[in-house]
Protein backbone atom coordinates (compact mmCIF):
# COMPACT_ATOMS: atom_id res chain seq x y z
CA UNK A 1 0.00 0.00 0.00
CA UNK A 2 1.45 3.52 -0.79
CA UNK A 3 1.28 6.03 1.70
CA UNK A 4 0.14 9.18 1.51
CA UNK A 5 0.99 11.93 4.07
CA UNK A 6 0.70 15.45 2.75
CA UNK A 7 1.92 16.83 5.59
CA UNK A 8 5.69 17.41 4.89
CA UNK A 9 4.53 19.00 1.41
CA UNK A 10 1.81 21.33 3.51
CA UNK A 11 4.58 22.43 6.01
CA UNK A 12 6.41 23.34 2.78
CA UNK A 13 3.99 24.91 1.04
CA UNK A 14 3.19 27.38 4.38
CA UNK A 15 7.00 27.93 4.44
CA UNK A 16 7.17 29.53 1.20
CA UNK A 17 3.03 31.25 1.80
CA UNK A 18 2.06 29.33 -1.47
CA UNK A 19 -1.79 30.95 -1.58
CA UNK A 20 -3.05 28.98 -5.15
CA UNK A 21 -1.09 25.84 -5.91
CA UNK A 22 -0.99 23.24 -8.99
CA UNK A 23 -1.27 19.51 -7.74
CA UNK A 24 0.01 17.10 -9.94
CA UNK A 25 -1.04 13.51 -8.96
CA UNK A 26 0.26 10.19 -10.65
CA UNK A 27 -2.57 7.94 -12.63
CA UNK A 28 -2.35 5.17 -9.59
CA UNK A 29 -3.14 8.13 -7.17
CA UNK A 30 -6.18 9.75 -9.43
CA UNK A 31 -9.09 8.09 -7.64
CA UNK A 32 -8.25 10.22 -4.87
CA UNK A 33 -7.57 14.06 -6.08
CA UNK A 34 -11.13 14.88 -4.12
CA UNK A 35 -9.57 13.38 -1.32
CA UNK A 36 -6.38 15.45 -1.82
CA UNK A 37 -8.01 18.85 -3.21
CA UNK A 38 -10.02 18.84 0.49
CA UNK A 39 -6.93 18.35 2.77
CA UNK A 40 -4.87 21.08 1.05
CA UNK A 41 -8.10 23.57 1.35
CA UNK A 42 -8.36 22.42 4.90
CA UNK A 43 -5.14 24.47 5.15
CA UNK A 44 -6.42 27.30 3.39
CA UNK A 45 -4.73 26.53 -0.04
CA UNK A 46 -6.48 27.33 -3.41
CA UNK A 47 -6.30 24.23 -5.17
CA UNK A 48 -5.86 23.47 -9.13
CA UNK A 49 -5.30 20.00 -9.81
CA UNK A 50 -3.83 18.97 -13.48
CA UNK A 51 -5.63 16.24 -14.53
CA UNK A 52 -3.12 15.19 -17.64
CA UNK A 53 -1.35 12.17 -17.19
CA UNK A 54 1.95 12.64 -15.21
CA UNK A 55 4.60 10.16 -16.28
CA UNK A 56 7.08 11.23 -13.31
CA UNK A 57 9.39 14.06 -11.96
CA UNK A 58 10.57 14.98 -16.13
CA UNK A 59 7.00 15.93 -16.54
CA UNK A 60 6.51 19.61 -14.40
CA UNK A 61 3.85 21.31 -15.72
CA UNK A 62 5.70 25.02 -15.11
CA UNK A 63 3.63 26.68 -17.74
CA UNK A 64 0.46 25.46 -17.27
CA UNK A 65 1.18 26.98 -13.05
CA UNK A 66 2.13 30.15 -14.06
CA UNK A 67 -1.11 30.98 -16.72
CA UNK A 68 -2.87 29.84 -13.78
CA UNK A 69 -1.67 32.33 -11.29
CA UNK A 70 -0.18 29.47 -9.57
CA UNK A 71 2.47 30.71 -6.20
CA UNK A 72 3.93 26.81 -6.29
CA UNK A 73 3.25 23.34 -8.04
CA UNK A 74 2.95 20.27 -6.03
CA UNK A 75 4.24 17.45 -7.60
CA UNK A 76 3.27 14.16 -5.83
CA UNK A 77 4.58 10.58 -6.37
CA UNK A 78 8.71 11.27 -7.29
CA UNK A 79 11.73 12.88 -5.92
CA UNK A 80 13.22 16.03 -7.35
CA UNK A 81 14.56 15.11 -11.00
CA UNK A 82 15.22 18.67 -12.65
CA UNK A 83 15.85 22.08 -11.45
CA UNK A 84 12.55 24.15 -11.59
CA UNK A 85 13.60 28.36 -11.47
CA UNK A 86 10.49 29.80 -13.06
CA UNK A 87 8.05 28.71 -9.95
CA UNK A 88 8.63 26.90 -6.85
CA UNK A 89 8.08 23.23 -6.85
CA UNK A 90 7.39 21.18 -3.85
CA UNK A 91 8.13 17.24 -4.06
CA UNK A 92 6.14 14.49 -1.99
CA UNK A 93 7.25 11.40 -2.86
CA UNK A 94 5.43 8.21 -1.70
CA UNK A 95 7.08 4.89 0.09
CA UNK A 96 4.92 1.47 -0.14
CA UNK A 97 4.08 0.06 3.38
CA UNK A 98 5.21 -3.77 3.08
CA UNK A 99 3.46 -5.87 5.37
CA UNK A 100 5.15 -9.19 3.64
CA UNK A 101 8.59 -7.13 3.84
CA UNK A 102 10.11 -9.87 6.30
CA UNK A 103 9.15 -12.77 3.93
CA UNK A 104 10.46 -11.31 1.13
CA UNK A 105 13.76 -10.18 2.46
CA UNK A 106 14.59 -14.00 4.17
CA UNK A 107 13.92 -15.53 1.15
CA UNK A 108 16.65 -12.90 -0.67
CA UNK A 109 19.06 -13.91 2.07
CA UNK A 110 18.31 -17.28 1.20
CA UNK A 111 18.73 -17.16 -2.26
CA UNK A 112 22.00 -15.27 -2.49
CA UNK A 113 23.24 -17.92 -0.08
CA UNK A 114 22.52 -20.49 -2.35
CA UNK A 115 24.24 -19.26 -5.07
CA UNK A 116 26.95 -18.17 -3.05
CA UNK A 117 26.69 -14.67 -3.90
CA UNK A 118 29.16 -12.40 -1.62
CA UNK A 119 28.68 -9.14 -2.83
CA UNK A 120 25.66 -7.37 -4.63
CA UNK A 121 24.94 -3.75 -5.13
CA UNK A 122 21.21 -2.63 -4.27
CA UNK A 123 18.77 -0.79 -6.59
CA UNK A 124 14.96 0.23 -6.62
CA UNK A 125 12.55 2.57 -7.28
CA UNK A 126 11.74 5.76 -5.27
CA UNK A 127 8.56 3.85 -3.60
CA UNK A 128 10.94 1.67 -2.22
CA UNK A 129 13.88 3.41 -1.08
CA UNK A 130 13.08 3.48 2.24
CA UNK A 131 13.62 -0.51 2.60
CA UNK A 132 17.40 0.45 1.56
CA UNK A 133 18.58 0.40 4.86
CA UNK A 134 17.29 -2.40 6.27
CA UNK A 135 17.65 -4.82 3.33
CA UNK A 136 21.63 -3.28 3.71
CA UNK A 137 21.74 -4.00 7.36
CA UNK A 138 19.90 -7.52 7.00
CA UNK A 139 22.37 -8.47 3.70
CA UNK A 140 25.50 -7.82 5.82
CA UNK A 141 24.59 -9.14 9.12
CA UNK A 142 24.66 -12.74 6.69
CA UNK A 143 28.34 -11.27 5.45
CA UNK A 144 26.48 -10.42 1.87
CA UNK A 145 28.22 -6.92 0.42
CA UNK A 146 25.96 -4.53 -0.23
CA UNK A 147 27.10 -1.46 -2.63
CA UNK A 148 24.57 1.21 -2.92
CA UNK A 149 26.05 4.76 -5.33
CA UNK A 150 24.63 7.87 -5.80
CA UNK A 151 23.86 8.77 -9.44
CA UNK A 152 23.60 11.97 -11.63
CA UNK A 153 19.94 13.79 -10.25
CA UNK A 154 18.45 10.70 -7.88
CA UNK A 155 19.29 9.89 -4.73
CA UNK A 156 21.46 6.71 -3.51
CA UNK A 157 20.25 3.10 -4.98
CA UNK A 158 17.56 4.80 -7.10
CA UNK A 159 17.04 3.91 -10.44
CA UNK A 160 14.56 5.31 -13.27
CA UNK A 161 13.70 4.20 -16.44
CA UNK A 162 16.02 6.80 -18.50
CA UNK A 163 18.50 6.68 -15.32
CA UNK A 164 21.01 4.06 -14.21
CA UNK A 165 23.56 6.24 -13.07
CA UNK A 166 23.61 5.04 -9.29
CA UNK A 167 23.57 1.42 -10.47
CA UNK A 168 26.99 0.05 -8.66
CA UNK A 169 29.79 -1.46 -10.93
CA UNK A 170 29.75 -4.43 -9.14
CA UNK A 171 29.05 -8.35 -10.61
CA UNK A 172 25.27 -9.54 -9.39
CA UNK A 173 22.82 -6.31 -8.99
CA UNK A 174 19.40 -6.92 -7.14
CA UNK A 175 16.60 -5.01 -8.38
CA UNK A 176 13.77 -4.61 -5.57
CA UNK A 177 10.99 -4.29 -7.35
CA UNK A 178 8.27 -4.92 -9.81
CA UNK A 179 8.17 -5.20 -13.38
CA UNK A 180 10.46 -6.08 -15.94
CA UNK A 181 11.68 -2.24 -17.51
CA UNK A 182 14.04 -1.27 -15.04
CA UNK A 183 15.87 -4.94 -14.52
CA UNK A 184 16.22 -4.66 -18.46
CA UNK A 185 17.32 -0.89 -18.35
CA UNK A 186 20.24 -2.12 -15.81
CA UNK A 187 21.31 -5.12 -17.67
CA UNK A 188 21.53 -2.91 -21.49
CA UNK A 189 22.81 0.27 -19.69
CA UNK A 190 26.05 -1.85 -17.30
CA UNK A 191 25.87 -4.96 -18.90
CA UNK A 192 25.79 -6.49 -15.34
CA UNK A 193 23.91 -9.58 -13.88
CA UNK A 194 20.63 -8.69 -12.33
CA UNK A 195 18.46 -10.80 -9.81
CA UNK A 196 14.96 -9.43 -9.79
CA UNK A 197 13.64 -9.41 -6.24
CA UNK A 198 9.92 -8.76 -6.25
CA UNK A 199 8.08 -7.70 -3.19
CA UNK A 200 4.36 -7.92 -3.99
CA UNK A 201 4.64 -11.60 -5.88
CA UNK A 202 8.01 -12.36 -3.28
CA UNK A 203 9.65 -14.10 -6.27
CA UNK A 204 13.19 -13.92 -6.84
CA UNK A 205 14.81 -14.93 -9.92
CA UNK A 206 17.83 -14.11 -12.67
CA UNK A 207 16.86 -11.98 -15.91
CA UNK A 208 18.06 -14.88 -18.42
CA UNK A 209 15.10 -15.41 -20.76
CA UNK A 210 13.73 -11.76 -20.41
CA UNK A 211 17.23 -9.99 -21.65
CA UNK A 212 17.30 -12.46 -24.66
CA UNK A 213 13.45 -11.60 -25.83
CA UNK A 214 14.26 -8.16 -25.34
CA UNK A 215 17.18 -8.14 -27.09
CA UNK A 216 15.73 -10.25 -30.18
CA UNK A 217 12.43 -7.69 -30.00
CA UNK A 218 14.64 -4.47 -30.35
CA UNK A 219 16.94 -5.87 -33.31
CA UNK A 220 13.86 -6.97 -35.36
CA UNK A 221 12.24 -3.67 -34.50
CA UNK A 222 15.19 -1.53 -35.61
CA UNK A 223 15.84 -4.13 -38.83
CA UNK A 224 12.17 -3.02 -39.51
CA UNK A 225 12.44 0.52 -39.04
CA UNK A 226 15.79 0.00 -41.68
CA UNK A 227 13.35 -0.66 -44.95
CA UNK A 228 12.31 2.83 -44.13
CA UNK A 229 13.56 5.99 -46.32
CA UNK A 230 11.81 8.31 -44.20
CA UNK A 231 11.84 9.06 -40.28
CA UNK A 232 9.51 11.41 -37.89
CA UNK A 233 11.73 12.22 -34.89
CA UNK A 234 9.78 12.98 -32.34
CA UNK A 235 11.05 15.57 -29.23
CA UNK A 236 8.80 15.69 -26.39
CA UNK A 237 8.00 19.30 -24.96
CA UNK A 238 7.32 17.88 -21.61
CA UNK A 239 10.22 20.03 -19.83
CA UNK A 240 12.61 17.49 -18.46
CA UNK A 241 12.49 14.81 -21.43
CA UNK A 242 12.69 17.73 -24.53
CA UNK A 243 16.06 16.67 -25.94
CA UNK A 244 16.37 19.19 -29.50
CA UNK A 245 19.96 18.69 -29.56
CA UNK A 246 19.80 14.75 -29.67
CA UNK A 247 16.79 15.19 -32.46
CA UNK A 248 19.09 17.61 -34.51
CA UNK A 249 21.84 15.45 -34.08
CA UNK A 250 19.63 12.47 -35.06
CA UNK A 251 17.82 14.60 -38.31
CA UNK A 252 21.53 15.40 -39.61
CA UNK A 253 23.57 11.61 -39.34
CA UNK A 254 20.25 10.41 -41.24
CA UNK A 255 20.20 12.81 -44.36
CA UNK A 256 23.43 12.17 -44.58
CA UNK A 257 22.68 8.67 -44.97
CA UNK A 258 20.59 9.60 -47.70
CA UNK A 259 16.88 9.19 -45.41
CA UNK A 260 14.83 12.05 -45.29
CA UNK A 261 14.03 13.07 -41.71
CA UNK A 262 12.02 15.59 -39.99
CA UNK A 263 11.37 16.83 -35.96
CA UNK A 264 8.04 16.60 -34.81
CA UNK A 265 7.06 17.77 -31.19
CA UNK A 266 4.06 17.03 -28.77
CA UNK A 267 3.68 16.60 -25.24
CA UNK A 268 1.21 13.22 -25.15
CA UNK A 269 3.09 11.33 -27.73
CA UNK A 270 0.68 8.93 -29.51
CA UNK A 271 0.87 7.28 -32.82
CA UNK A 272 -3.02 9.16 -33.56
CA UNK A 273 -1.08 12.40 -34.01
CA UNK A 274 0.99 11.32 -36.79
CA UNK A 275 -1.39 10.11 -38.62
CA UNK A 276 -0.87 12.76 -41.47
CA UNK A 277 2.66 12.69 -41.50
CA UNK A 278 4.52 10.85 -44.50
CA UNK A 279 7.41 8.64 -42.32
CA UNK A 280 7.43 5.14 -42.37
CA UNK A 281 9.03 4.83 -39.39
CA UNK A 282 9.46 6.76 -36.09
CA UNK A 283 13.05 7.48 -33.75
CA UNK A 284 11.26 8.52 -30.18
CA UNK A 285 14.18 11.12 -28.23
CA UNK A 286 11.64 11.72 -25.35
CA UNK A 287 11.26 9.07 -22.65
CA UNK A 288 13.11 5.72 -23.51
CA UNK A 289 9.49 3.64 -22.01
CA UNK A 290 7.42 4.59 -24.69
CA UNK A 291 9.50 2.82 -27.06
CA UNK A 292 10.55 -0.09 -25.01
CA UNK A 293 6.99 -0.30 -23.05
CA UNK A 294 4.37 0.60 -25.84
CA UNK A 295 6.07 -0.32 -29.17
CA UNK A 296 3.69 -3.55 -30.04
CA UNK A 297 0.53 -0.88 -29.95
CA UNK A 298 2.30 1.57 -32.94
CA UNK A 299 1.52 0.48 -36.31
CA UNK A 300 5.32 1.66 -37.34
CA UNK A 301 8.17 1.19 -36.05
CA UNK A 302 9.09 3.03 -33.11
CA UNK A 303 13.05 2.97 -31.79
CA UNK A 304 14.98 5.20 -29.33
CA UNK A 305 17.57 7.69 -29.87
CA UNK A 306 20.29 5.81 -28.86
CA UNK A 307 19.21 2.81 -31.23
CA UNK A 308 19.52 5.19 -34.13
CA UNK A 309 23.71 3.64 -34.60
CA UNK A 310 22.27 0.71 -35.08
CA UNK A 311 20.04 1.59 -37.40
CA UNK A 312 22.77 3.56 -39.06
CA UNK A 313 25.17 0.44 -38.97
CA UNK A 314 27.76 2.66 -36.89
CA UNK A 315 27.20 0.31 -34.09
CA UNK A 316 26.70 -3.94 -33.54
CA UNK A 317 24.03 -5.46 -32.26
CA UNK A 318 26.53 -7.73 -30.11
CA UNK A 319 27.28 -4.11 -28.20
CA UNK A 320 23.39 -3.51 -27.46
CA UNK A 321 23.28 -0.93 -24.48
CA UNK A 322 20.91 1.73 -23.43
CA UNK A 323 21.25 5.56 -22.60
CA UNK A 324 22.95 5.32 -19.22
CA UNK A 325 21.10 8.38 -18.65
CA UNK A 326 20.23 11.80 -20.15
Amino acid sequence: MLELDLSPAIKELKKIEAKRVLIQIPEGLKVQTEDIIQKLEKENFEVISEMSPCFGACDIKVSEAKSLNCDAILHIGHNEFIKINEIPVIYLPLNYTLENFKDILKKLVDYLKKKEIIEIGLVTTAQFLNYVPQIKEELEKNKIKVLTKSGVRVVSAQTLGCNYSAVPNTKNIVYFGDGLFHPLGIHFSTQNEVIICNPFNEKIKELNEEKNKFLRQRILLIEKAKESNSFAIIVSSKIGQQRMQVAEKIRTDLIMSGKAAKIYSMDHISEDKLLGINAGAYISTACPRLSIDDFFNWKKPLINASEVKYLLGKEKYENYKLDLFY
